[in-house]
């Protein structure tokens, strides 16, 4: 039995306070678990402990289904995501249209909102939420359409039909929030039979789906497409990191290091430097993965702003993991518990960098003039191998949260039938 559920007796009476704090936990776990997808030293172990502590708080939760929910509409007044995700859970888990409707209104406050609900889509099984889906993509709101072709996204599953008749609608196409994510969910299923919508969409003037059209036509084989991303992938915005990344990936290493370097040193001599940004620069040399880069990174490491980011890229490219192999500065860190287990304790805005190595760039530098023989300058790496369907799918179900975001790209990349891999499936799910 639990440790959440083992305490319960005769749980609807009473027991309103304890169901207060089975919600604020698990709304605690969720937002650790948010942070965790995208941090660099969880591992798919690491998540798997997290979301069994998480599903402890709601399985408690539905030991009393009414207490259960009396906690969570008081919970959704705070309007924070933690409390939409675990409150969507209940919802749809009760089967209430009510319960459902209030949780969706919730969600729709805020994009916070609306991925903790996405996130709870994707959490639960099909038997919850497929037929809610269905009537999403039905809806006559494009609001609605669009909530549910992310949950598809996130949960890994071809809307079929429903994304063809949504991306054939005009009205559907007008609305460009709805068109981008339709368009992004034609490339992540590799849905070749709407690759005329995708080449449509490449030809707007709209941000979002110049991006998302992009994209899509570079996950279903046209690497040159990245070209189209050259605007986004040198200068400032909020698709500059991944426009960056996808093209190191795909164009030809010359055209890559172009990119790399411009965005690095800007485009010319006493040019605006706010187009410069040498951490972006750096994170595109790690999915480059050529060890050519690797002494520009030694350089970047006695950098004490760039020192992190690079010595992260080292990893990624060589496999080297800087702690593992003494390369690395101690510096006091709290403990696990220290820092992630008091749902008490304040949670401070998320530092890229908070758990990385610090480089000692001496030793790293003596120890790759032992090993740079292994690796073959023009070759891409990826945690010391050259980039590979087999080792891309195996870093992905091993790896850290950072490397198997770029293995799942690269395992789309090169499988041309295998839809780009969700990374917000639960463990046990993949």
């Amino acid at each position: 039995m639990t440790a959440a559920i083992k305490n319960i007796s005769a749980p609807d009476l009473g027991f309103e306070s304890q169901f207060d704090d089975y919600v604020d936990e698990s709304a605690f776990l969720w937002l650790l678990r948010s942070r965790a997808l995208y941090q660099p030293h969880y591992s798919p172990n690491d998540l798997a402990e997290l979301e069994s502590r998480i599903d402890s708080q709601l399985l408690a939760l539905s030991m009393a289904p009414e207490s259960a929910w009396r906690s969570c509409q008081k919970a959704l007044l705070l309007n924070e995501p933690g409390e939409v995700f675990t409150a969507s859970v209940v919802a749809f888990q009760s089967l209430d249209v009510n319960r459902i409707q209030r949780a969706v209104e919730a969600a729709s406050d805020t994009p916070a909102g609306l991925s903790a609900l996405v996130s709870a889509l994707a959490w639960m099984p099909g038997r919850y939420c497929h037929e809610w889906l269905k009537r999403f993509l039905t809806s006559k709101e494009m609001d609605h359409k669009r909530l549910a072709l992310s949950a598809c996204i996130a949960r890994g599953e071809d809307p079929c039909d429903y994304l063809t008749r949504i991306l054939r609608r005009e009205d559907c196409r007008e609305d460009e929030a709805l068109y981008a994510e339709a368009v992004r969910a034609a490339g992540v299923f590799k849905r070749r039979d709407l690759s005329p919508f995708i080449a449509e969409a490449r030809e707007t003037e709209v941000t979002p789906l110049v991006f998302a059209a992009n994209k899509a036509a570079i996950l279903l084989g046209d690497r040159r497409a990245a070209l189209g991303l050259t605007p986004l992938a040198v200068a400032p915005g909020p698709f500059q990191r991944e426009a960056l990344s996808l093209g190191a990936r795909v164009l030809p290493a010359s055209e890559a290091k172009r990119w790399i370097t411009q965005v690095h040193q800007g485009p010319e001599r006493g040019a605006d430097s706010s187009v410069q940004d040498p951490r972006l620069a750096i994170q595109a040399a790690g999915a480059l993965g050529d060890p050519e880069v690797i002494p520009w990174l030694l350089g970047c490491m006695k950098n004490a702003v760039l020192a992190r980011v690079a010595g992260e890229a080292f990893y990624q490219i060589t496999g080297i993991h800087l702690e593992e192999h003494e390369l690395s500065h101690r510096l006091p860190q709290l403990t696990h518990d220290e820092s992630e287990d008091d749902p008490a304790t304040p949670v401070p805005a998320p530092d890229e960098d908070e758990h990385l190595a610090w480089p000692n760039s001496e030793k790293i530098t003596m120890f790759w003039h032992t090993v740079k023989h292994r690796f073959e300058p023009g070759q891409r790496y990826l945690l010391g191998r050259p980039v590979s369907m087999e080792h891309a799918r195996w870093v992905y179900q091993n790896g850290y949260q950072r490397q198997r975001r770029a293995a799942a790209l690269e395992w789309a990349l090169l499988e041309p039938m295998r839809p780009l891999p969700s990374l917000e499936l639960r463990q046990e799910a993949l």
